[in-house]
């Protein structure tokens, strides 16, 4: 029997790894992970709420977050996640494209998604995210001309 020394654990063992240590906060976070990608956002919230008690300083997992209250509905929360992950990490160019795309189809508010996206090229031109804030940018202009 060969082992896959670069295999990704399972859902078990992360569950197993979490319940034997409960200040495990990236394996909360593959837990969040793994229901994000199955499009359980309830539970996906679950997890990243306890991997974000034990680090809040993690804004892929707050913008993660972020859309998996969009996903379920809850606005208002989705917005606040987003808007922590910057104030945890400005230059996390996700939770601008992300809260961009909330103001923009979720809040029916182009204008304030625009210059979420704007802040994002002038701040950060050559961030690889930003090529895609120039492309949602001009989207949106077509939309609202």
């Amino acid at each position: 029997m060969t082992t896959n020394f670069f295999a990704e654990p399972s859902f078990d063992d992360l569950r197993s790894a979490l319940e034997n240590n409960p200040d495990d906060a990236s394996a909360a976070t593959a837990l969040g992970n793994f229901h994000y990608d199955n499009g359980n956002a309830a539970l996906a919230i679950v997890y990243y709420s306890v991997s974000l008690r034990l680090d809040a300083n993690q804004p892929g997992v707050w913008t993660d977050m972020g859309t998996m209250h969009w996903q379920n509905g809850d606005v208002s929360l989705a917005e606040r996640a987003y808007r922590e992950a910057i104030r945890v990490s400005p230059g996390f160019a996700n939770a601008y494209l992300n809260l961009g795309l909330l103001y923009r189809d979720a809040k029916k508010n182009p204008g304030q998604a625009s210059t979420l996206w704007k802040e994002l090229v002038e701040r950060f031109p050559k961030h690889a995210a930003a090529e895609r804030a120039r492309s949602l940018l001009a989207e949106t202009f077509l939309r609202i001309s």
